[in-house]
């Protein structure tokens, strides 16, 4: 058996024996403080940033369909421009602003297809799909329970972001979920251009 003695190595300023996370922070031997999470408090790892043309129009979409709070805002000193806003959803953060194309930050485009679609999961899907077509959103058809034990419908929000809302109806275990799929898709293949 071999070790690895990369895995084992340890870096100048961090004792061997150091199980708390803390490090010197000095890079002189001095006094350790505390490690920082790399996720700040109410963040998961992944936070997705959107640019809508209009961004004071879609935080109140985002409020009224998603039930979203906003977290913080911060307007162009002008005050003509949202810069920058964090709202908060059940369990996870959405940032937005107006276009900045200085900061190479343009509105989607609008059509149809897009390149992404972003997951919520909402306590009532059908009374979110209803008020996002509503508010002016293009629904793509009404909610329906999916093989995955998920009420699922998807819309194109008036700022071009592609939405697929859910709630969850059925408990199912993964692999019962990869099969259900499996056979969903099978069914329902796309037939490929000629």
């Amino acid at each position: 058996m071999t070790t690895d003695t990369k895995a084992t190595a340890h870096t100048s300023d961090t004792a061997p024996s150091d199980t708390t996370g803390t490090r010197d922070t000095t890079g002189t031997g001095g006094a350790v403080t505390p490690a920082v999470s790399p996720v700040p408090a109410g963040y998961t790892s992944l936070t997705p940033f959107f640019v809508c043309d209009g961004a004071e129009r879609a935080i109140a979409f985002y409020e009224a369909v998603l039930g979203a709070q906003v977290v913080n805002r911060n307007d162009t000193p002008d005050g003509t421009k949202v810069a920058h806003c964090e709202l908060q959803l059940a369990t996870g953060r959405l940032q937005l602003s107006d276009p900045m194309p200085d900061h190479h930050l343009v509105a989607a485009s609008g059509g149809d297809d897009v390149s992404r679609s972003t997951v919520a999961y909402l306590p009532d899907v059908d009374a979110a799909y209803e008020r996002a077509v509503a508010l002016g959103a293009k629904g793509y058809g009404a909610p329906e329970t999916f093989v995955t034990g998920d009420r699922y419908a998807a819309f194109l929000d008036p700022w071009g972001h592609r939405w697929a809302i859910m709630t969850r109806v059925e408990d199912v275990d993964p692999e019962e979920a990869a099969r259900r799929v499996d056979a969903w898709l099978a069914e329902n293949a796309e037939t490929p251009d000629a």
